[in-house]
């Protein structure tokens, strides 16, 4: 794969999943070291009015889930076996207050990145 390729196909990954509303996640930087670890700084993008961070917006409503589902999000780790995830700036949320709780009966679902078992085909 090209270098413009692998590019535009980090940058689809990055886009879909900022649409998607998913936890902010790295993409993987290629590298050819074996038993390393590949990893990107996702910038998070500051908004124009308050809360400023998309994730400080909050209404005083906690969920409380009866479990949590963990969903692997595989990704190409170019011959690297771990991923590291990382986002800046480091954003700190002013005093969120409870105002309300709210009980489900559905599990809550958390992504972990994790290297695929095999590489991604290249085109």
């Amino acid at each position: 794969m090209t270098a413009l390729k692998t590019n535009i196909v980090l940058l689809a990954t990055l886009f879909f999943k900022l649409a998607t509303a998913q936890p902010n996640e790295d993409i993987v930087i290629p590298s050819s070291l074996p038993g390393c670890t590949s990893t990107i700084t996702l910038t998070q993008s500051r908004l124009s009015t308050p809360p400023f961070w998309q994730q400080c917006s909050w209404d005083g409503t906690m969920t409380v889930y009866p479990s949590t589902v963990t969903i692997d999000d595989p990704v190409d780790c170019h011959g690297c076996t771990d991923v590291r995830v990382t986002s800046v700036p480091m954003v700190h949320c002013p005093a969120m207050i409870i105002s309300t709780v709210v009980h489900v009966a559905t599990p809550s679902t958390s992504y972990r990145t994790v290297c695929a078992a095999s590489p991604t085909p290249t085109a």
